[in-house]
């Protein structure tokens, strides 16, 4: 129902506010005046306490907000600020963390508008609170607020509908969780019938009736194993890390191994002035000053091979058009180095399908297979642009349908001297793997209504409609106009049956990403969705993140974050992206930092559409035997079928070898921990709490020693120094009964001690209550109030008002009730039990455990 509901601009008005000096009143951010100095509210402090609190006219679903700037940056802009909302003033949730830039560009950021299980979230009021302005120690300056959401009333009513129902679910598993665990069985049984709530899933209600009720820890490790078994820690187990394995399928060449270590021959290359830069082909070559060079890297293809020719068939099973001779040539057993190729997979076969390039002096076009079963390149065609091909290239993109089998190619870089009207058009062209030919699917996509000359945009292909996207890229100047103003392109679609392009750019008021370069876009085949982030403008690096819906007509662009997300990757050349369509993770290796420094390293972020949260999984900034060497204007890609990453070629930066490029391909395989060290954990801290009830009894210490030297050590992982000296220790409690709690979280990872794990309230303990309030009253007017009431209470309460159950005037107090031992001891014995429960149930998903709020804890005394 949300895609149905138009986002709108929001009326709200100004509610309360912390202060204004003079005439900056509040209500100046209604209106947008950027020229006007004194449209504004400007407060009369900066202290932190400064807030102004927006009233919507009827609870809405706030998407994003706007902050509008004075015609040029103010000292007293918000460098940092936040967000809150809810539907009720007094209880408000953060919405957005972040602070606007020192310029006087219109920001707009998403905020949070869903909860953490995707439920929208409406809001009436909005706070926006000032945390600190560009000027040290300047009030604080808000020049215009615009709010965008949905405020459709049937749609707003059944989002707060649906948020009450889940604040009333939530609070009666609180209340079941309370009762439970105090044994006030009939209560929770009536509550749980009454409400048709369930504190947790089956499988995690059976492993409380074993562990916790009946102490039956063989059948608790039972019912852990098949709850592991049938997939219920898979959730537990997405959270855990990647390890990366990486694998070199081919080395670097003896002549590329050679230059490696001994740096370049050939003098540096110079940059052409106010020439246009492409990260793919930096450092630029002036083509007048090229020098034949030696070796595979320089032509040798061209060398060996008089002729273009391409080899027909998928496996590539013809003969070049060089001859047999030719064929047999070492230069033609492997791709020559290279940076700013295109490299694609066939998800169906595995098959890797190599493009062009740059080899530090000239454009490819040569088109090379990959075989990972075998280990092996083939030659599919020499000279692709002698035989109906695309001509030499770089910093072109180029895609793969699986249905049909074809490569499509489209976009290039060109030098000064190359950019002449008949190398100016952008055509579009696809290559049969099952023919072995290359066709012009579109002689001038310009002239269809596609995007103009470009290089380094995106491109991806939605298989299942035969439609090719295309976003951003650098256009190639016409003139010198074009040059001096840099121009971006935008959003193309290009549906392969009909042979039609069309632009998707939105139309105002709509917003719409800004047309940038060296950006990352990907496709989502079950989402059907497009994602783009991150890239270049300018000199602006952006690092935005935005989706299209495929399914919408035409798709309409949608920001998932606007400003910084959490730990970003960190920004840097040629950045190359892959997506995970079964897990939602999108996979980033970046290359040479955009630093001063200008290093060169190579970094893997993991994104999760899940979670929207980013982690680095690798970084490599040193040369590793076992690892690829740190590059960029690299190739690589992923097989969503056989989970496994594709590395290829790039450029070293080595100052010493400017031309140099690589040409080792890799693999990397992402592996996460298995179950089997959950059920190892699981297995020992279960034997761990059974041998320390039968410790804690002096007259089972027989069956204890033998449950340590049996049960438990087989449970222990002696292999680990670590787990071998806790298991050392535990023959100690035989003697003394029990082990503190940090020693008991030792081997397993220090948990939360079980809030809610005391004993209920029976009639003894009521007394026994009531007496000490007595007393403390009695007290009130104690010299050493604090520390009396702290005694009794826990508390620094002032004054302890009387129960209106109580008798004001206490009879004469007995002597307290002795303690029965044997109940303390199966207390005691019970919450020991529950903590061990608890710390089970961080291996199950959140919604299949009771909820980790404790009723306790709202009590204010």
């Amino acid at each position: 129902m949300d895609n149905k509901c138009e986002t709108v601009k929001l009326s709200y008005t100004v509610h309360r506010y912390s202060s204004y000096s003079a005439n900056y009143l509040p209500e100046n951010i209604l209106i947008n005046k950027p020229s006007d100095q004194l449209s504004r509210w400007f407060t009369d402090s900066s202290t932190p306490c400064q807030y102004i609190l927006l009233k919507l006219e009827n609870p809405a679903i706030v998407e994003s907000i706007t902050f509008g700037k004075y015609i040029k940056a103010h000292v007293s802009d918000l460098k940092k600020f936040q967000i809150l909302g809810g539907t009720d003033e007094n209880n408000l949730s953060l919405l957005l963390k972040a602070g606007l830039k020192k310029d006087n560009s219109t920001e707009t950021f998403t905020l949070r508008h869903r909860t953490s299980e995707g439920l929208f979230f409406p809001v009436q009021y909005i706070k926006i609170v000032p945390l600190q302005s560009w000027g040290p120690a300047y009030n604080y300056t808000i020049w215009y607020v615009e709010l965008n959401g949905k405020n459709q009333e049937d749609f707003v009513n059944n989002a707060l509908e649906t948020i009450s129902l889940r604040k009333e679910e939530e609070a009666v598993r609180i209340l079941l969780k309370h009762l439970r665990r105090r044994r006030y069985k009939d209560a929770f049984e009536a509550l749980t019938r009454e409400s048709g709530v369930q504190l947790e899933g089956p499988m995690q209600g059976r492993l409380w009736n074993a562990l916790v009720e009946n102490g039956d820890y063989e059948l608790a490790e039972q019912i852990f194993e098949e709850a592991a078994n049938s997939g219920e820690l898979d959730w537990y187990l997405s959270w855990q890390p990647y390890t990366p394995e990486w694998k070199q399928l081919v080395p670097c060449s003896s002549v590329v191994e050679e230059r490696l270590y001994s740096g370049d021959t050939s003098p540096p290359p110079h940059a052409r002035a106010q020439d246009l830069s492409c990260a793919d082909r930096q450092p630029q070559i002036d083509p007048l000053c090229k020098q034949e060079a030696n070796g595979v890297e320089a032509g040798g293809v061209d060398g060996a091979v008089g002729g273009a020719g391409c080899v027909r068939g998928p496996g590539g099973d013809g003969e070049s058009a060089g001859g047999g001779e030719a064929a047999a040539s070492p230069c033609l057993l492997r791709p020559v180095p290279r940076g700013g190729h295109q490299l694609v997979v066939d998800p169906n076969t595995g098959l890797l399908y190599l493009f062009g390039g740059w080899n530090g002096e000239e454009d490819l076009d040569d088109l090379w297979s990959f075989d990972p079963s075998t280990e092996s390149w083939r030659l599919l065609c020499l000279h692709s642009g002698a035989v109906g091909g695309p001509s030499p290239r770089s910093c072109h993109k180029m895609v793969f349908d699986p249905v049909h089998e074809k490569l499509y190619t489209l976009g290039r870089y060109l030098d000064n001297v190359q950019r002449v009207p008949e190398n100016m058009k952008c055509e579009l062209y696809s290559y049969s793997v099952r023919e072995g030919v290359w066709r012009v699917s579109c002689e001038d996509t310009a002239a269809a209504g596609g995007p103009r000359l470009v290089f380094d945009h995106q491109m991806c292909l939605d298989a299942s409609e035969q439609t090719i996207y295309v976003f951003g890229g650098r256009v190639l100047p016409a003139n010198t106009e074009e040059l001096s103003s840099p121009q971006y392109s935008g959003l193309f679609s290009y549906h392969i049956e009909s042979n039609v392009w069309r632009s998707l750019e939105p139309e105002p008021p709509h917003p719409a990403p800004p047309h940038r370069v060296s950006h990352s876009m990907l496709f989502h085949p079950v989402q059907r969705r497009l994602y783009m982030f991150a890239g270049q403008r300018n000199k602006e690096q952006l690092v935005d993140m935005w989706w299209w819906d495929c399914e919408e007509a035409p798709p309409r662009p949608h920001a998932l974050c606007t400003a910084p997300p959490r730990a970003p990757p960190p920004q840097g050349f040629t950045q190359r992206a892959t997506i995970d369509p079964h897990t939602d993770e999108i996979h980033v290796l970046s290359g040479m930092s955009k630093e001063k420094d200008k290093c060169v390293y190579n970094t893997l972020w993991v994104f999760s559409l899940r979670r929207m949260t980013w982690s680095c999984l690798y970084r490599n900034d040193s040369v590793e035997p076992s690892e690829p060497r740190p590059r960029f204007a690299h190739q690589f890609v992923y097989d969503p079928v056989r989970k496994v990453h594709y590395l290829f070629g790039g450029n070293p930066g080595l100052t010493s070898s400017p031309r140099l490029r690589l040409d080792d391909l890799w693999s990397l395989r992402l592996h996460r921990a298995g179950c089997g060290g959950v059920r190892a954990k699981a297995r020992a801290a279960l034997r761990e709490a059974r041998y320390r009830e039968l410790a804690a009894a002096p007259e089972r210490a027989p069956a204890a020693l033998h449950y340590l030297r049996h049960a438990l050590s087989e449970a222990i992982d002696h292999s680990s120094s670590l787990q071998v000296a806790h298991f050392q220790k535990l023959a100690t409690v035989l003697f003394s009964g029990r082990t503190s709690p940090d020693e008991d979280e030792l081997l397993y990872g220090s948990e939360a001690a079980g809030a809610g794990t005391g004993r209920p309230l029976d009639v003894g303990r009521v007394r026994t209550l009531r007496r000490r309030r007595a007393a403390a009253r009695r007290d009130a007017y104690h010299a050493d109030l604090p520390r009396a009431l702290l005694s009794v209470l826990g508390t620094d309460e002032p004054l302890v008002e009387p129960s209106p159950f109580e008798d004001e005037c206490p009879s004469p107090e007995p002597a307290e009730e002795p303690r029965d031992s044997r109940s303390n001891e199966t207390w005691e014995t019970r919450a020991a039990r529950i903590r061990l429960y608890d710390r089970l149930c961080r291996y199950f998903r959140p919604s299949a455990v009771p909820p980790a709020d404790d009723i306790q804890n709202l009590v204010h005394l």
